[in-house]
């Protein structure tokens, strides 16, 4: 049986959107550690409607930009956030939550242990650009043995 969430995300939304400085003060203790600020960030700030424009913008402007300069004070970022809102109740779509990063097979991770400055894509285009036996090769000459290298490249 699924369990009953402390404080709903539709009356987290609605008190954004209709500007309720008084929300944070009135939350138990509970309610506040529950309160996904971050989560609520990304959710006022994918707005829909008319008034989109203002809303993104206001969020942007007053919350987005200081939001980690002020995580020790959950109050004034409610008060920063509540400020963004229009007014009346605003379209607010699901956001699907943050998925885990994508598990690197062993040659990209070789990649990335040999040159750790580089982006996944950057390693994608190193190991695009190489054949496997030059990837071989550069595994030889950092000193990897072979039933190492066999290992990370198969045969």
């Amino acid at each position: 049986m699924a369990k009953e969430p402390k404080l709903p995300l539709k009356t987290v939304l609605h008190a954004i959107d209709k500007r309720d400085k008084n929300f944070y003060n009135n939350l138990t203790i509970e309610q506040r550690k529950s309160l996904g600020l971050w989560m609520m960030l990304r959710y006022a700030s994918s707005v829909q409607g008319k008034n989109a424009p203002q809303y993104i913008f206001m969020v942007n402007e007053l919350f987005n930009q200081d939001f980690y300069s002020i995580n020790k004070h959950p109050e004034l970022q409610w008060l920063l956030l509540s400020a963004c809102g229009s007014g009346k109740v605003e379209f607010h779509p699901y956001i699907k939550p943050p998925t885990q990063k994508k598990k690197k097979n062993k040659s990209q991770q070789f990649i990335a242990d040999l040159l750790p400055h580089l982006k996944a894509d950057e390693i994608e285009m190193v190991l695009s650009m190489n054949t496997k036996q030059e990837l071989k090769d550069l595994a030889k000459d950092y000193g990897y043995d072979d039933k190492t290298i066999k290992d990370i490249f198969g045969k």
